[in-house]
């Protein structure tokens, strides 16, 4: 419970200090697994473990599958902020929900601010933006560019030296606010498929 929570983060500070490549990611969802505590305890009781008993060498494997499972991570990336305002409009031929399926809305947020990505495949890297979807008329949808929030690189190597693609890091520091919002465009036409 304290890995998946903040309470941890000294511990990967530590390891980032050393250069260590460990993170993860803070998410209480993952504490539903907690439920299969009760159940294992119903097994230990009862007669069924005397049937399912495992094997004297099966027991180490299950063990170390189960602690690489736990501590399965994702290397640390690097974040960087933008902060650019944008008032970028992009208008396509969709109704209102075809275009909240398109870019994987599936709810409603807050002031209508929805946090989107403009990504780097190739490069491991996207830059986080917010932008705004709203409904013209029943043919047609608004997407605006709201705010470039800031960008993300994720690193390669290995557990004890991690290393970022410096590159990759640089040129999207030197995209100015025109070039994202050209790249924002570009995606937002990949997406729903127009010219």
């Amino acid at each position: 419970m304290i890995w998946k929570s903040e309470f941890s983060q000294p511990f990967f500070n530590l390891a980032h200090s050393y250069g260590i490549g460990i993170n993860r990611t803070v998410d209480y969802s993952d504490l539903a697994s907690l439920v299969m505590l009760p159940l294992s305890f119903n097994y230990w009781k009862t007669e069924v473990k005397q049937i399912l008993k495992p094997h004297r060498v099966l027991k180490p494997i299950i063990i170390m599958v189960c602690c690489v499972a736990f501590v399965a991570t994702s290397y640390p990336k690097h974040y960087e902020e933008l902060a650019m305002n944008s008032e970028f409009i992009k208008i396509v031929s969709s109704d209102y929900q075809s275009a909240k399926r398109k870019l994987h809305i599936y709810n409603d947020a807050i002031y209508n601010r929805i946090y989107y990505r403009i990504e780097f495949p190739e490069k491991m890297a996207h830059i986080s933006t917010l932008i705004q979807v709203d409904s013209i008329d029943e043919r047609n949808t608004r997407i605006v560019l709201d705010s470039i929030l800031g960008f993300s690189v994720a690193s390669k190597g290995s557990l004890f030296r991690v290393r970022y693609d410096e590159e990759t890091i640089e040129f999207i520091r030197s995209l100015s606010k025109e070039d994202i919002e050209k790249l924002f465009s570009k995606q937002i036409q990949e997406e729903f498929g127009t010219e």
